[in-house]
């Protein structure tokens, strides 16, 4: 009766046969049954060995004919079909060296491939931009460029496309506002640059001219506040002066709105109160007198008519 080690023997030598006449999967089997019941049978294990290098070698040679088959792709251009051909090829047979090596290349032609497809698309893209600022259809330009903004978040040459065109907005709006800038309206002119800002807020055109001429814009407030508190510290004092104490101390409040802290202003409005309560008092007394005065020369007249307590 045969041990099993025979047993063994015979299938490994079963497995031979069926290697040498190509059935991989069949002498993959018998040698897998041997391993089954003996994992560290050393003749089962180098038979196993033996098999995997010739199913390597089989799907090398397939991969190859594979690999030629896709000349005509390759001739064409079409390195998206080839990458993915190549991809499902890599799971039969990863780290062939040759296989690596095609699919390297397919993925930086198409890399080259698409980037040229996107350089073209943004010259195109340029070109309406350009045609549109031609007509100074600005609007139309900025919502067209907010469109692809989530775009140019992860592509740097729309990015950069979009801040050249809106400094060409901005910098063609300040040039058909060129009067404007000559003139002393500062007001105007900081008004306008917030509106340019909201186009692009880290315009460096638009900051420097908003750091120059916010400065002017104070520069004009102080000088026009201090030209009005002199003018108007001169006219509450005419004003006092005379005896219209009402106007005078209306003149220090106004004072007293642009500089609150002015002495001047609150001395004035305090003496000014103080006196024009006391013509109204004098006003008010003098008309009384005024009414008696006359309602008596009007009883002298007709005694009968009027009462006088």
């Amino acid at each position: 009766m045969p041990n099993i080690q025979d047993i063994f023997d015979q299938y490994i030598a079963r497995s031979e046969l069926l290697l040498n006449e190509g059935k991989l999967k069949d002498a993959y089997d018998l040698c897998a049954k041997v391993l089954e019941t003996d994992p560290e049978y050393e003749p089962a294990l180098k038979m196993k060995e033996k098999i995997a290098g010739s199913v390597q070698n089989v799907n090398q040679k397939a991969i190859d004919e594979k690999m030629k088959a896709l000349s005509p792709l390759w001739e064409k251009g079409s390195y998206g079909e080839i990458i993915k051909d190549l991809t499902d090829l890599y799971r039969y047979a990863p780290h062939y060296e040759p296989l690596e090596s095609a699919l390297a290349q397919a993925q930086a032609l198409y890399r080259g491939q698409v980037a040229a497809q996107q350089q073209g698309t943004l010259g195109e893209y340029k070109k309406q931009l350009e045609a549109l600022l031609r007509e100074k259809k600005y609007q139309e330009m900025i919502e067209m460029m907010q469109k692809r903004n989530r775009d140019a978040l992860n592509d740097t040459s729309l990015s950069a496309a979009h801040e050249l065109y809106r400094d060409k907005i901005i910098e063609q709006k300040i040039e058909e506002k060129r009067d404007l800038f000559v003139s002393e309206k500062n007001d105007d002119i900081v008004n306008f640059l917030y509106q340019l800002e909201q186009i692009d807020r880290k315009n460096k055109r638009v900051q420097d001219l908003l750091r120059k001429y916010r400065g002017d814009l104070l520069v004009s407030q102080v000088s026009d506040k201090q030209e009005f508190v002199l003018r108007a510290t001169e006219k509450a004092k005419t004003l006092y002066q005379i005896g219209k104490y009402d106007k005078a101390l209306q003149a220090a409040e106004e004072i007293l709105e642009f500089d609150p802290s002015n002495t001047f202003a609150r001395d004035m409005a305090k003496k000014a109160k103080s006196k024009y309560g006391l013509q109204l008092q004098s006003e008010t007394e003098n008309q009384i007198t005024s009414s008696i005065e006359t309602l008596q020369r009007e009883h002298s007249k007709n005694p009968t008519g009027y009462i006088i307590m």
